[in-house]
Formats: C-alpha cells, structure tokens, sequence
C-alpha cells in the first residue's frame, strides 16, 4: 500500500468575506487529492479521497486543523470535481465528512 497527495488549490476566509462574525483572523484553507495505492495478487487499484488543512494565522503563530477522507472513488474525475466543490463552499476540516456525505448521494457524484 502506497499513500500520497497532491496539492489542489486555496482559498481564503476573512471577516471581510466571511457571514461569521466570530472570525478575528485570517484563515486558509488548502484542499489535496489522496491517491492510495491497493496491491492484490491480479492488479493494483488506485483509490483517491480528499483531505483539507485549515491554517488560522495570528500575531505569533499558525494554528493547524487536518481532516481527510480516503477512499471516496477509484474514479479520479469524481473526486476532482468533489474538491472544486469543496474549495468553492470554503468547506472546512470540522465539516469535511458531513458534506462529503451529502455530496455522495447525488447522481454525479456516485462511484458505483
């Protein structure tokens, strides 16, 4: 089993673009693709998930939040057009797997 991920794209919440009145500093928000690597004795299958690092950037330091969904698809299109929904909402860590379960059960998005 081989695990890597590659880099997608950014965004950015502020308190000038967020509804949340709670935000005081800026956040980014950055969203890779999982590619796993399954080996059986017939063939290798590449499974590909999502992950989502949320950095929160104060005066004196960089708070980090993580959270990935591995093995959504063996479909690698499906699960780009899931982070470009992903990245455009500003989904965060904390909300990762709830939406990607809603994302799920619509017809675009089904793996099987």
């Amino acid at each position: 089993m081989n695990i890597s991920g590659t880099y997608c794209g950014a965004t950015s919440i502020n308190k000038n673009n967020s509804m949340e009145t709670k935000i005081k500093n800026n956040i980014k928000l950055e969203y890779y693709s999982i590619e796993e690597q399954i080996d059986t004795e017939t063939k290798t299958t590449t499974l590909y998930g999502v992950s989502v690092i949320k950095k929160e950037y104060s005066k004196h330091n960089v708070k980090c939040e993580r959270s990935s969904v591995k093995k959504i698809s063996t479909n690698k299109k499906i699960v780009m057009n899931i982070i470009k929904v992903l990245k455009n909402c500003k989904v965060t860590p904390t909300t990762l797997e709830y939406v990607l379960e809603d994302l799920l059960k619509q017809k675009c998005y089904k793996t099987a």
